[in-house]
């Protein structure tokens, strides 16, 4: 127990200081939050849609995953509830929020503002967090990738980071419940 709990009492600190490191950034370099991060509140009618669209997308994902034979979401350990807490909210909400706050928030306000602008933006940073992700096959990257694309859509579409960061919350959480079942 306590060797499960030592490894993972860091999993949720390193995103949490992730976050951390971006406000503190954002505040002294004068990024306002709500218009440089895009931390502001979306409309209700759009975060619906882009929620109803999210979990269409999660379950054409599962038809791919299984009509290509990808790699399903491997199963966890048995662990204590604790440490079950502490990867959940690492994995499952901390993670998401630090991601979703460097990618679709700080840097992709800084490249849409470039020749780029922002469908150039959502494509390059797609690749880029798609290659975050190294260690999956290239059928996965490819589904991450998209994952990507329809994360910056919705950063830029829906007017708020607020909706990546939820639908990435979801997909996570949709992820830990299949490691958890298998």
């Amino acid at each position: 127990m306590i060797a499960a709990l030592d490894s993972n009492l860091l999993k949720p600190v390193f995103p949490a200081l992730a976050i951390a490191m971006v406000l503190f950034a954002a505040r002294r370099r004068g990024i306002a939050l709500r218009e440089g991060l895009g931390l502001k509140r979306p409309r209700l009618p759009v975060l619906t849609g882009w929620i109803v669209g999210w979990i269409a997308w999660i379950a054409v994902g599962e038809q791919i995953i299984r009509m290509f034979q990808l790699d399903p979401p491997q199963p966890w350990p048995e662990s204590p509830p604790l440490v079950l807490v502490l990867r959940i909210l690492a994995i499952g909400i901390l993670g998401p929020c630090a991601e979703e706050l460097v990618m679709r928030g700080l840097l992709f306000d800084r490249v849409r503002r470039t020749a780029l602008g922002p469908f150039g933006a959502i494509l390059v940073l797609s690749l880029f967090w798609t290659l975050f992700h190294y260690r999956y096959g290239p059928g996965t990257l490819a589904l991450i990738f998209t994952d990507g694309v329809l994360l910056g859509l919705a950063r830029h579409l829906g007017g708020s980071l607020w909706i990546p960061i939820l639908l990435h919350i979801l997909g996570n959480l949709f992820s830990i419940s299949q490691s958890l079942s298998g």
